[in-house]
């Protein structure tokens, strides 16, 4: 309480009677201006944070996609070596 008492005289000292209640209301349409700024600032980072959880929850219920096999080339077909494939000459 003494300290408030400091300031008001204090105040009264610097700017005088006649000058004290505008400088008050432009002290009090400052804070309201900061109070509003500071809440509004609030709300945004509340919004984005929303807006990361809903993502967030999005990714975890989508279901889990498989993963494409790997693409690999054909193995190249050995002739076959049957014994009808082989030549006559060497059937004998």
């Amino acid at each position: 309480m003494p300290d408030i008492i400091f300031i008001v005289i204090l105040a009264l000292v610097i700017f005088g009677p006649k000058k004290l209640p505008e400088v008050l209301r432009q002290v009090a349409k400052f804070m309201a201006q900061f109070r509003m700024m500071r809440d509004d600032l609030r709300r945004q980072v509340q919004s984005e944070l929303l807006k990361i959880e809903l993502e967030e929850k999005q990714k975890a219920l989508e279901p889990a996609k498989p993963p494409a096999p790997p693409q690999t080339s054909p193995e190249p077909v050995a002739p076959s070596t049957t014994p009808n494939s082989l030549p006559e000459s060497t059937l004998s």
